[in-house]
């Protein structure tokens, strides 16, 4: 199964790390789109008919958050995406990401691929600076 690898490193806390990828308002400052939580289900929906995801919470644990796709486009559902934080240098936290699951390369695997780095770069920013800058747009 082939996987998506990226890392960054922020200026924030953990706890500030995980509440801003768990927290449906934190989630729609850097990620995006209209967000809600429902039964441990992270809903995103966006505008100019982009398709809409579904990620179950599976596992918040002190070092990382784990989710696992059930809504989205194409080979997505099923994969899984993990936000792992760990201490790093200068006063930075490390947040290593992976989407696991896929079934080949191509396709929405290159798209996720881009998407994911452009949006841990707006969460780096929105942890640091404190302000919403979404990565997508809400629904109108």
């Amino acid at each position: 199964m082939a996987e998506i690898h990226h890392e960054i490193k922020v200026r924030a806390e953990p706890d500030r790390i995980r509440k801003a990828v768990s927290n449906p308002a934190d989630l729609e400052a850097w990620y995006g789109g209209k967000v809600s939580l429902a039964g441990g289900v992270v809903r995103f929906d966006f505008a100019d008919d982009a398709p809409t995801f579904r990620w179950r919470v599976e596992a918040v644990s002190p070092n990382e958050i784990l989710w696992k796709c059930v809504q989205g486009p194409g080979d997505a559902v099923g994969t899984e995406a993990s936000f792992r934080i760990s201490g790093a240098d200068k006063g930075r936290e490390l947040i290593q990401f992976v989407h696991r699951g896929w079934p080949h390369t191509g396709g929405n695997f290159r798209k996720c691929n881009t998407q994911w780095a452009v949006l841990l770069h707006h969460l780096r920013q929105f942890l640091e600076s404190g302000k919403a800058a979404p990565a997508l747009n809400a629904p109108a």
